[in-house]
């Protein structure tokens, strides 16, 4: 089955990045990336093709993945989507400490008065479907099994816990030891990234006037609680403590990092697929397990797995 590939992000003249030959109008399809710079091509297990799409002319076609070449851009092309914010590194902020003259109205609808941050949630809550169907590939490679087989049990787990868990069964039961290491960080950054995504599925939200741009946020059990407690007119229960700001920034952030995850666990997908194959299978994973260690939030993820693995065995 082809792999799709269709690149949104901005072209700058002069970067390098991975191409092709349109089919259509003969001009050059900016494909990926080149980190690189033009010092590595990209290599592949497999005969697989890409279906690609042309960004000049439309014409979508499929091509041959060892055809993509490195080359340095002799155009620039803005990107498919709006701008992004600046990433923020800062986590969600408690209101009381950041902003604590701010008033805040909470309820149904205020947060289409910041279009921004609501397209950033919308973002944020859609994307963990897509993640989803990529962790539901990744273990139906590890199975051995049918996609829609592995797809009607994984979609029975209700919980995030359970579905790890199955993850990580099926991985214990098939993988080596430094495999299941790689797998055990890939497990425990979708834990991280999962948390901050429900976090935002499931809490209510806010504004206020004086804080142009931002949303407030409580969890839905705290403004459950202020509510009731308000309506039994009981004192002590107070929500501004309870209530944290999101920054677009911090929005952004996760945003941009749950895509990337996205990317990651195929990643992992593709890496694994090559196990008890050929030489050239073997030689693609030795080639490739240390990139995937060096990946980002990947690396402090092993890191830490590792650092409790050795606390453990010091006791």
């Amino acid at each position: 089955m082809p792999y799709r590939l269709y690149r949104r992000d901005s072209i700058s003249k002069g970067e390098w990045y991975y191409v092709l030959k349109c089919k259509g109008c003969g001009e050059l399809i900016y494909v990926l990336d080149d980190p690189s710079r033009g010092t590595k091509k990209l290599s592949f297990e497999g005969d697989g093709e890409l279906s690609v799409p042309c960004h000049r002319c439309g014409h979508d076609d499929l091509y041959a993945a060892n055809d993509l070449r490195p080359m340095q851009a002799n155009d620039s092309f803005t990107s498919t989507y709006p701008e992004r914010v600046k990433v923020s590194g800062a986590k969600r902020k408690p209101i009381a400490t950041a902003f604590p003259n701010a008033k805040v109205t909470m309820g149904v609808g205020y947060i289409e008065d910041r279009p921004r941050a609501a397209a950033l949630v919308g973002r944020i809550v859609t994307s963990w479907a897509d993640v989803e169907v990529q962790i539901t590939r990744l273990l139906a490679e590890l199975m051995g099994a049918n996609i829609p087989q592995v797809s009607a049990v994984f979609g029975s787990l209700k919980n995030s816990r359970s579905q790890s868990d199955a993850l990580i069964a099926a991985a214990e039961s098939v993988l080596e030891d430094h495999d299941l290491l790689l797998f055990n960080a890939y497990v425990a950054r979708k834990s991280s990234l999962e948390k901050e995504r429900n976090d935002l599925a499931h809490g209510c939200f806010g504004i206020s006037v004086g804080i142009p741009d931002h949303i407030v946020w409580v969890a839905q059990s705290d403004y459950l609680a202020f509510t009731a407690a308000h309506k039994a007119q009981q004192k002590g229960f107070d929500l501004r403590e309870r209530q944290f700001l999101y920054e677009l920034g911090t929005l952004e952030r996760i945003a941009q990092e749950i895509g990337k995850f996205y990317n990651q666990v195929g990643f992992l997908s593709g890496y694994l697929s090559a196990r008890d194959r050929s030489h050239a299978g073997k030689a693609f994973r030795t080639k490739r397990y240390p990139e995937l260690c060096d990946q980002p939030h990947i690396k402090e993820a092993l890191l830490s797995i590792k650092a409790r693995i050795e606390k453990e065995r010091k006791k």
